[in-house]
């Protein structure tokens, strides 16, 4: 699956991996699911996790043609909000720019 296509719970699951991988957790795919259902792991949403984002993987934000364009050196990607341009941008950084569905 194609990272610019990614969005909503997709997304959010393809975070939850970075953020595992992180974290030096194996985490599953039951627990996300079970998290997911409880209000955890919607990293699309959470705000927060923006300037985190920025500053870690030295991300630039551009508001282009009512788009929002979230690149660094080499590589960007689109999306109607900062946060899920920004999180697809880090999940290419991470896994490439496909990912298994």
């Amino acid at each position: 699956m194609n990272v610019a296509t990614l969005e909503g719970k997709e997304l959010d699951y393809w975070m939850y991996k970075h953020a595992c991988e992180v974290l030096e957790n194996n985490g599953t795919k039951e627990e996300f699911e079970s998290g997911y259902a409880d209000g955890r792991f919607h990293f699309c949403e959470d705000k927060a996790l923006l300037p985190d984002l920025l500053e870690t993987y030295t991300i630039n934000l551009q508001r282009l043609a009512g788009e929002w364009l979230a690149s660094t050196s080499g590589h960007s990607y689109y999306a109607d909000s900062p946060l899920v341009a920004a999180n697809r941008l880090v999940i290419a950084l991470r896994f490439g720019s496909n990912v298994e569905e």
